[in-house]
């Protein structure tokens, strides 16, 4: 072999190690540009997604339903991906505080009917315990939050008469209505109960005192004054032509020993 096809052959073998056949250039011309096997880039990639489809032709089947499809072939779909047959049969891991009977029964229909599987089921029963035990314990704040500002309105207003107000209002509602169970029974859209709200305490303290303390067994016979009340007495006893301004009248110390003492409940 002359030096000239020896240096020949030499440079094919280089060129031909240099550029190598892909995998797609290696199957028949009919196949090369198939779109469905330009993802594979080598002949075990190919035989793998050719066993998975293997098994997948071996396994079940779930025809969709057409659009047109009555809710008793959907039902069978359902039941198919594992909904029970009956409401009752979704085994649910929820705290009882959560929902009434009725109200679970009713929850556990609409798992049913929206074709749930137990695993979905859980999941929702998950969620609504998390939405409701937050919305429950905003609503408990919110209510806290209320009583707390409603008594406030009302130990600034009663001052040191505050608790013996309180006392006449519920004397005045086991009077006027057998006891103060409607007080704690009735709970108000802002989570307080009823005895709670200023109004109510208000409207019973005052009809307690239009009952007098004769017809309240229980009331104390010195009733304490309320910053109001204390100020209008003030009032009457400073006026300009009475006793405290006058050094020289004989009630004069009388009238400022009692401005002072009024002006410990304001």
């Amino acid at each position: 072999m002359s030096e000239e096809a020896i240096q020949d052959t030499g440079s094919q073998e280089i060129a031909s190690e240099a550029t190598p056949v892909s995998f797609l250039d290696s199957l028949p011309e009919d196949l090369r540009n198939e779109p469905s096997l330009r993802t594979f880039t080598d002949p075990g990639s190919l035989a793998k997604s050719y066993v998975n489809a293997q098994r997948m032709i071996g396994a079940d089947k779930i025809a969709l339903p057409s659009k047109s499809a009555t809710p008793d072939e959907w039902r069978e779909v359902y039941a198919k991906l594992g909904a029970p047959s009956d409401p009752k049969e979704y085994s649910l891991e929820m705290p009882e505080n959560i929902l009434q009977e009725a109200e679970f029964e009713n929850f556990r229909a609409a798992l049913h009917e929206a074709g749930l599987n137990n695993m979905q089921a859980q999941r929702m029963a998950e969620f609504l315990e998390n939405s409701v035990g937050s919305a429950r314990e905003n609503f408990q704040n919110s209510a806290e939050e209320a009583r707390y500002q409603s008594e406030q309105e009302l130990r600034q207003e009663f001052g040191q008469a505050f608790e013996q107000r309180l006392e006449m209002a519920k004397l005045a509602a086991t009077n006027l209505l057998g006891g103060t169970d409607v007080f704690d029974e009735i709970q108000l859209s802002d989570g307080r109960m009823l005895g709670d709200h200023p109004d109510i305490i208000r409207m019973f303290s005052n009809l307690a005192s239009a009952i007098g303390e004769d017809n309240l067994a229980g009331e104390t016979a010195e009733l304490v004054m309320t910053p109001e009340e204390a100020s209008r007495q003030i009032a009457e006893m400073t006026r300009r032509d009475g006793p405290y301004w006058d050094k020289m009248h004989p009630e004069h110390d009388t009238y400022v020993a009692e401005v002072l003492r009024l002006r410990e409940y304001m």
